[in-house]
């Protein structure tokens, strides 16, 4: 029987999870974009002298049975359906007022302006429609984030993606490694620093490609780096689930319920600024992402595993390892006011820049 290739979707990509048979081939690298640095990680050794285990805001919830993780893609969430909302909205104007004066005004129209007006049609059609598109359909109404369970009793890996549901594999038959972006890339603004794992079958195909963690920020593979040392250690320690306990960072509050709006601020300010200095500077970009941010997460459904998973993952009532959403401290005054100030701060900053560049047309 002839064996069917599996083509990867847009959605997969979207959610940087990848699926195919054919190998690292050279039109695959391409594809992937398996380029710059890479370099394998051993499940074994530390990562790097002096690389700690955290949480670095990836990780939903730890006990002796397995620890949760969101995907690589959600310190990211909201900014890219901004500015496709940003686009999106202004496009669909231009292309209702275009449709209603080609109606309505058809005999008062020059021929010159239907030339303009055919032009900018096949442009919002053809390329700003699609573009925005792509944008917005990556997080609008599907998952508020794609979780991964690492359990280290059965050693399995439990991943959402965003075509295929649930996908199981096993720890020891992943190959992870490091995938930094070049110089290039870095000086363009596409920074890549992930750390991937691969899955491969008895002929040597790729089943599974998943980026696994990934930090937007200032650490950028530093902290990736974290977020695998702690997983790392918790899949292959005896005290593991000890040492995850024991980080002294805060979960992420997103256990069976969405993000709310203080936290997606929170989630925002600590993207965009390394310092509450630099978040006031530059609050109108927190203004933007926090406002993304928030439409993404509220227009998502929450993922909820299948009961097999959670038979698979169920945690020992008396467990003395249990830190989840409800075992957290509230978040300090010091925590919620500076991100709402800056959130109000940058908007304010943004409407007194539209009023005076426009206070001449209203």
């Amino acid at each position: 029987m002839r064996k069917t290739e599996m083509r990867p979707s847009a959605k997969d990509f979207y959610n940087l999870f990848i699926k195919g048979n054919w190998g690292f081939s050279s039109t695959t690298s391409r594809l992937l974009k398996i380029a710059g640095k890479t370099g394998f990680l051993n499940k074994k050794d530390k990562a790097l002298e002096g690389i700690e285990a955290k949480f670095n805001d990836a990780v939903v919830k730890v006990n002796s049975s397995f620890i949760e993780v969101v995907d690589a893609g959600n310190r990211l969430r909201g900014v890219p359906s901004f500015f496709g909302l940003m686009g999106g909205i202004p496009s669909a104007c231009g292309l209702a007022i275009i449709i209603y004066f080609i109606v309505k005004k058809s005999s008062e129209i020059p021929i010159v302006a239907y030339i303009l007006f055919a032009i900018s049609l096949a442009i919002i059609l053809l390329v700003c429609f699609p573009l925005l598109n792509s944008l917005l359909r990556r997080e609008l109404f599907r998952k508020t984030h794609y979780p991964m369970r690492f359990n280290r009793r059965d050693r399995k890996v439990y991943a959402w993606s965003q075509d295929m549901g649930v996908v199981t594999m096993n720890w020891d038959d992943i190959q992870f490694y490091t995938s930094q972006s070049t110089a290039s890339e870095d000086r363009r603004g596409l920074a890549r620093d992930e750390i991937r794992g691969y899955v491969k079958d008895r002929a040597g195909n790729l089943l599974y490609h998943l980026v696994f963690f990934k930090y937007q920020g200032r650490k950028n593979m530093q902290g990736a780096l974290e977020i695998w040392e702690l997983v790392r250690r918790y899949m292959e320690e005896p005290d593991g689930h000890i040492q995850a306990y024991q980080v002294n960072q805060r979960l992420l509050d997103l256990e069976g319920k969405r993000e709310s709006f203080i936290n997606s601020l929170v989630q925002a300010t600590r993207f965009i600024a390394d310092s509450p200095i630099m978040a006031a500077v530059i609050a109108p970009m927190i203004a933007w992402a926090g406002t993304g941010r928030i439409i993404a997460k509220w227009t998502c459904r929450v993922p909820r595993w299948p009961e097999w998973v959670e038979e698979k993952c169920r945690v020992d009532p008396n467990d003395p390892y249990v830190r989840n959403r409800h075992t957290e401290r509230p978040l300090s005054a010091k925590e919620i006011l500076w991100p709402l100030f800056c959130f109000l701060l940058g908007w304010a900053e943004v409407l007194a820049i539209l009023y005076f560049c426009f206070r001449g047309y209203v």
